[in-house]
């Protein structure tokens, strides 16, 4: 079979409406993937910073509570009671060893039992200063210490507070050694809490180092960066499995809970109490790896899709087209002849045939149309050929009957009713030659009529009758011409043959907006029942029969019925009205007509 280009434009249309449909629903599934697994790695790292802030808040009311109970331990009290009278250049603890030798008891006890502590210091307004944990640098234990805006923003902050609750306070280096490690200190004041108000006698500081919460961030996977800031000026304090700058952590403060923003996810936890800020920042490695997973899987599926897809619709294609292919096939090989040579033939070398194929229906459609057209007219101008023939065939047969009459009349008593007669014929010829037309209205036809029932009135005087009613409006009702009067001169003809006078016709007319009806009634003599229906059948037969051979076989002088049925097929086909049936005197004949659906155009 012959390939032509509609079957690969087919074939390219499919695959490529398939590819849509499978890219659409690679889209919305990759879009749905993306967002289940991004809100899941979402929630994975809220749930990472809400328990490392956890700890770490944990961790720091642990140490306030610590320093609290040494400030109102009664032992510390009075130690620093003691020191209150002291005046002497050199620190109190270095003085007095034995007093030293017991805090530092009482303090280790504390420190034993909290390994995230770093150091735990008592001091007062006077820089006596003792501690345990961590060694500090021996200046420290001097009074007139390198460094004392430690103790000076201590002592500033409870006055302006006047001695309200802890101080929270972050040191980006260690303040009493020469160590970068980043610290946050808890402070409270030495002071009996059981008398309101009560003296400040000295403060209780409790050091945690930053580094010692590593244990606790061990809980961020390995694709998570950990960084605690300073909350005044974002310095970074602590970082674990992070390596950024302070101004690539600047950048990631600034993308904090929107991933769209970069690369990682950042959360961030502030506390304006403890001065120190959490920020996470982690990039989905485990939705790169699903995507890349989802995308690698999803182009094999899809080259195999278009494997299958290119087989089926291949075989599909060529099943439903075959009909097609046929038609182009045919129209490739016909023969250009003068009924087709406006019609373009498909060739193979279009890239558009079914555009073309149908271009070429439509040019035939139209040809045969024309075509139609054209044997419609010629069989419409036949069928009117035949009617003014049977008309024509009428003409003479009624004018040679009346010719009969006046001859009959001249060599009676009634000659001098032969001018009365010609004046009646004269107005019958006139209503033959007035019109070429078939058609005629029906008030002329019944006025054609009446003229010759006075003819044969004024030759058989009262030994005939006759009676016409109508039923609607005769004048807007149209039929073909001779159709009564021939049926009235088949009464004298035959059906009052043997009949003794009076003869008696009776004609009724009925006229309405969808048919018209003629029913004449004599009072003849009838026909024999055998008789009567050999004429039905041959009138049915007449209808299959050529219309030419009958012509033939009715020549005038025959039954003029036979004239009338024909006519009135040609005229109305399966629309007219034709009743021949006895009755109990004479003769009932009931002729016409439908206005729609004419064979020929009658009607109105």
């Amino acid at each position: 079979m012959r390939k032509y280009q509609f079957q690969k434009k087919i074939l390219l249309r499919s695959i490529f409406m398939m590819l849509g449909v499978f890219i659409i629903v690679t889209v919305v599934f990759a879009g749905y993937f993306i967002k289940t697994r991004t809100t899941e790695f979402e929630e994975q790292v809220d749930k990472q910073l809400q328990g490392i802030t956890s700890q770490i808040d944990n961790t720091l009311q642990l140490a306030d509570d610590i320093a609290l109970q040494i400030a109102a331990n009664y032992q510390i009290i009075d130690v620093f009671n003691q020191i209150k009278g002291y005046h002497g250049d050199k620190n109190y603890f270095v003085e007095n060893t034995d007093v030293d030798y017991a805090v530092k008891q009482h303090l280790i006890s504390y420190m034993l039992k909290q390994n995230v502590l770093k150091r735990i210091s008592l001091f007062d307004a006077n820089q006596d200063f003792i501690y345990v944990g961590r060694a500090v640098d021996y200046g420290y234990l001097k009074k007139n210490c390198p460094n004392s805006e430690h103790f000076t923003d201590t002592f500033t902050y409870y006055s302006e507070q006047d001695g309200k609750g802890s101080l929270f306070r972050v040191d980006s280096a260690d303040p009493y050694m020469m160590d970068s490690s980043s610290t946050i200190s808890v402070l409270r004041e030495i002071k009996n809490y059981q008398l309101v108000p009560s003296e400040c006698l000295g403060y209780v500081q409790v050091q945690i180092q930053l580094n010692s919460f590593k244990r606790m961030c061990k809980l961020l996977g390995k694709d998570t960066e950990c960084y605690i800031l300073d909350q005044k000026n974002d310095h970074i304090l602590y970082s674990y499995q992070g390596g950024k700058t302070a101004s690539e952590v600047k950048k990631l403060l600034n993308q904090t809970d929107d991933l769209a923003k970069g690369e990682m996810y950042c959360r961030l936890w502030e506390s304006e109490r403890y001065g120190i800020k959490i920020l996470l920042a982690s990039k989905n490695i485990g939705l790169i790896h699903s995507l890349n997973s989802t995308l690698a899987w999803g182009f094999i599926l899809l080259f195999f899709l278009i494997f299958i897809m290119i087989s089926g619709q291949k075989l599909v294609i060529r099943q439903t087209t075959e009909p097609i292919v046929q038609m182009c096939d045919m129209l490739t090989g016909l023969k250009v002849d003068k009924n087709l040579q406006n019609i373009p033939l498909v060739s193979g070398d279009e890239t558009d045939e079914l555009r073309q194929l149908n271009y070429a229906f439509d040019k035939l459609v139209i040809n045969l149309k024309k075509s139609m057209e054209k044997e419609m007219i010629s069989r419409v101008n036949e069928i009117q050929s035949q009617m003014y023939a049977l008309q024509t065939q009428m003409n003479p047969h009624f004018i040679h009957n009346i010719l009969t009459i006046i001859s009959a009349m001249s060599g009676t008593s009634e000659c001098e009713k032969i001018p009365e007669v010609c004046e009646k014929l004269s107005s019958m010829i006139r209503y033959i030659v007035s019109s070429s037309e078939e058609n005629v209205n029906l008030n002329n036809e019944v006025l054609h009529a009446e003229n010759y029932l006075e003819l044969m009135k004024i030759r058989y005087e009262d030994k005939f009758q006759y009676s016409m009613s109508y039923v609607g409006e005769i004048q807007n009702c149209h039929l073909p011409r001779f159709i009564i009067q021939p049926l009235l001169e088949n009464c004298f003809a035959h059906g009052f043959h043997n009949k003794e006078f009076p003869w008696k016709i009776d004609i009724q007319i009925y006229c309405s907006e969808e048919f018209w009806e003629v029913q004449i009634r004599d009072n003849g003599c009838g026909m024999e029942q055998e008789e009567l229906e050999k004429i039905k059948q041959e009138l049915q037969e007449m209808r299959n029969r050529d219309l030419k051979s009958l012509m033939k076989e009715m020549k005038i002088g025959g039954l003029s019925i036979k004239n009338v049925y024909m006519r009135l097929f040609l005229a109305y086909g399966k629309h007219m009205i034709f009743d021949i049936s006895n009755r109990a005197e004479g003769m009932c004949i009931t002729v016409g007509g439908n206005y729609e659906d004419t064979s020929t155009g009658s009607g109105r």
